[in-house]
């Protein structure tokens, strides 16, 4: 593989940032940049998103995702109960898993 030099210019607190983070990673700078570079090619692309979204859209597309994600687990949770079926959930108190039935009965797994 024949190497080239590149040299860039970056704020000192965002390259020092970076570094501990690959260092972290068990990566150095440079490696962290060709594994950069490399995704780039392989998605012919920046490899996430750029968008010009400020923040408070963000945060309203956000709200709408959840409300709509709450609405269809609620939708599920009625089709299911309609149906006769246990709807599976998570005791929080004692970390297991349960069944709790249209009825209103629970029976927790394991």
């Amino acid at each position: 593989m024949a190497e080239a030099r590149l040299s860039v210019r970056v704020d000192t607190d965002i390259k020092q940032q970076a570094e501990e983070i690959f260092r972290q990673l068990g990566l150095t700078l440079s490696a962290g940049i060709n594994t950069f570079l490399s995704r780039v090619v392989a998605q012919k692309g920046i490899p996430f998103p750029l968008t010009l979204e400020r923040i408070d859209q963000m945060d309203a597309a956000t709200s709408l995702l959840e409300q709509n994600i709450q609405q269809a687990v609620l939708k599920s949770i009625a089709v299911t109960n309609t149906l006769g079926a246990p709807i599976a959930l998570f005791d929080q108190n004692t970390k297991r898993p349960f069944l709790r039935y249209p009825d209103g009965h629970i029976e927790f797994e394991g």
